[in-house]
Parts: structure tokens; C-alpha cells; sequence
């Protein structure tokens, strides 16, 4: 059975629209602003939204033209679910305000509430379920999407990831030290971090036979997708790459790779050990998050999203900030045209956790 992807929505600091996004990463823009409360920059919305917000704009964007969303199942990302509004209310209650109920703050606080808002207002009856794996939610989400399909379980999936920048977040990466004060700068020899970023990215995914009948047009196909775990540190990859190697190999099942949507967080050990995975690959190699930060549960999704219009308009994005690199990798400095057959994204996570879904021309 084959999976198509045939919905696309995206929003973050570089536009709303997956179109807008693309165009602006292909040139060269960056999302990343002075942020004080983070010690350096981020990449925000114009206006704030939580995270549930950002998710159903995305699912909408995705399914426009769907028949009928009821029939859907749905499989939602996110690492911190709508934490940012109970903050918000907590810190109203601090100053004496009357809370809303005890029972709405809380509920705001759990991973899966995004998840259950894009089904309440879209009107998704289908089974549902909430991927929360650290920075490779967004990308288990979508695989996880495409299992649902290759094993009769549904005809269609709506994946998404979503997270907003939240106090929780900030604190939490600058307690570990690597939030950087500079903007983000993947491979670069002279990187000091990463910066964090908010928004949210879905696709639609379907039987082919399903998407042919009802006349939609295939953007992409799922060719693959691996899941590992190395279990070597709570927050540091394994040193010789060994988890990412398995979600590697199991996406692409020793076929050819054109290009690939790198994690390349900017960080030290992360760079190193991904570059040490990516290089047998001998493809192209971009990572987004010195245009849009990092994402987390958002940040696999959003980057699907990108892969997919790469292969759309042959056009692969640059690998923003980079300045000089002493990597064996041949990383994209200006948005290059290229034919993509076959793409790959990556993600990797504290916990062990490694994510690949690989996405090949329709």
C-alpha cells in the first residue's frame, strides 16, 4: 500500500502559509529576534498564540478540500501541550485574580490538549492519539500516521506537531546551557547553540488509491520512516551516532538519497554526531532551525512540510547561519536547484530518542 501526502500546513516566525515559509528559508530570511526573557534570540509569532490555536490554523490549512474530516483519524505532536495559558492563568492567580476552575488550568497543562482541539473543532471521529518524544514528535507523529494506512487501520491521517514558546521551555534549555546568546548557526565550526522557536506544521496523509479516487493530487510519497532508541544519556547523543544510523537505515532501506532536512540544532555534540551519521549519505544537506529556531514538537512536522515542497519546486532551502564549516557534509549555502527524488528528515532528542521519514517525488 502506498502513502501520499496531499495536505500541507504550516505557520512560524517566517510566514503562514507553507508557500510563505519555503519561499522566505529559500531566501535566506530568519525568524530569529531578540528575546530577553530567553538570554538571546527566538523565533515567535508576531502574535501570541498557545499551542492548540496554531494547530487547528495548520489542520485547517491541511484539509481544505477534504471531504469528510469526520472519517479522519488523527495523530497530534507536541511537547508541552497548552502549558503556556495555564502559565498565564497561574501567574493571574498569583496576582489575585479568580481562575477560571482549577480543572480548565490544569487540563491546559497536558500534551494531548492540542490534539483533542483540533478534533473537537474540525469535527475528526476517527482514532486519536498524541506522540510526545521530545524533538522528534513532529516526525513520529507523521510515521506513525503512515502505519495507520499501510496496515488498513484508515484510509486517511491527519498529522501535526504544535508548541508555543512557553516559561517552562525557556528556563528549562538555558538551565542545561544550550540556549545560545548568538543566533543559531548549524554545522558551523564556530557554533555556540541552539535558540528555540514556536509554531506548528500538519500534513495529510492517504492511501494513494483513496487520494486518486476522490481526484487529489499526490505532493510526496512516504517511501519510509525508522524510529530508534540508543538509551546512552538523558540529554547527549551517542557518541559514535549509533541511534540515528538505525532510524536512518530503517527510512531508507539502503535506497539513494538526494537531499536531506538535517536537525542541526547548532549545538556541539549533536552537530557532530549527525554530521558522523549524515556523511555516508553523500547527499545535500540543510538544516531550518537558523531561520525558525527550534520547534520541538513542531519542529519534524515543520521540516516534513519543507522536504515536501523542495520536492515540489526543486528547490532546496540553505542551511541558514552556517559561516564556516569544517564538515565532511555538502551543506547548502544559498537555496540550490536540484532535482529531489528522494529526500530525507531527521530528528533526534533528549531521552535517545531518533526519528527519519524519508519522502519521494509522487
Amino acid at each position: 500500500m502506498t502513502v501520499a501526502i496531499t495536505g500541507l500546513g504550516a505557520v512560524c516566525a517566517l510566514g503562514g502559509t507553507p508557500q510563505q515559509v519555503f519561499d522566505r528559508l529559500c531566501a535566506g530570511a530568519s525568524g530569529l529576534r531578540p528575546d530577553p526573557e530567553a538570554k538571546g534570540p527566538t523565533a515567535r509569532l508576531p502574535k501570541v498564540y498557545c499551542s492548540s490555536d496554531m494547530a487547528v490554523y495548520v489542520a485547517r490549512q491541511a484539509l481544505q478540500g477534504y471531504p469528510d474530516p469526520a472519517g479522519l483519524a488523527l495523530v497530534g505532536a507536541s511537547t508541552s501541550g497548552d502549558i503556556s495559558v495555564a502559565e498565564s492563568a497561574w501567574r493571574a492567580w498569583r496576582a489575585g485574580e479568580e481562575m477560571e476552575s482549577p480543572r480548565h488550568f490544569l487540563w491546559r497543562q497536558l500534551a494531548h490538549v492540542p490534539t483533542q482541539r483540533v478534533a473537537w473543532e474540525l469535527g475528526i471521529e476517527g482514532s486519536r492519539s498524541t506522540l510526545s518524544t521530545a524533538c522528534t514528535s513532529g516526525t513520529v507523529a507523521i510515521a506513525n500516521a503512515a502505519d495507520l494506512i499501510t496496515s488498513g487501520a484508515a484510509p486517511a491521517v491527519l498529522a501535526f506537531g504544535a508548541d508555543a514558546l512557553c516559561i517552562m521551555t525557556r528556563q528549562g534549555f538555558g538551565s542545561l546551557g544550550v540556549h545560545s546568546a548568538e543566533r543559531t548557526r548549524p554545522f558551523d565550526r564556530d557554533r555556540a547553540g541552539m535558540n528555540l522557536g514556536e509554531g506548528a506544521a500538519a500534513l495529510l496523509l492517504e492511501d494513494l488509491d483513496h487520494a486518486l479516487a476522490r481526484g487529489a493530487t499526490p505532493l510526496a510519497i512516504v517511501t519510509g520512516s525508522g524510529n530508534a532508541t540508543d538509551a546512552h544519556h538523558l540529554t547527549a547523543p551517542h557518541p559514535e551516532a549509533r541511534g540515528a544510523k538505525e532510524a536512518i537505515a530503517q527510512a531508507l532501506q539502503g535506497s539513494q538519497v538526494d537531499y536531506v532536512n538535517a536537525h542541526a540544532t547548532g549545538t556541539l555534540k549533536n552537530d557532530e554526531m549527525e554530521a558522523m551519521a549524515l556523511a555516508p549519505l553523500g547527499a545535500a544537506v540543510s538544516g531550518l532551525k537558523g531561520a525558525i529556531g527550534h520547534c520541538l514538537g513542531a519542529a519534524g512536522a515543520l521540516e516534513a512540510v519543507v522536504t515536501v515542497l523542495a520536492i515540489q519546486n526543486g528547490v532546496v532551502p540553505p542551511n541558514t547561519g552556517m559561516e564556516n564549516s569544517d564538515f565532511d557534509l555538502d551543506l547548502i549555502r544559498e537555496a540550490r536547484t536540484m532535482k529531489v527524488q528522494q529526500a530525507l528528515s531527521v530528528n533526534f532528542a533528549f531521552g535517545g530518542h531518533n526519528a527519519a521519514i524519508a519522502l519521494g517525488a509522487p
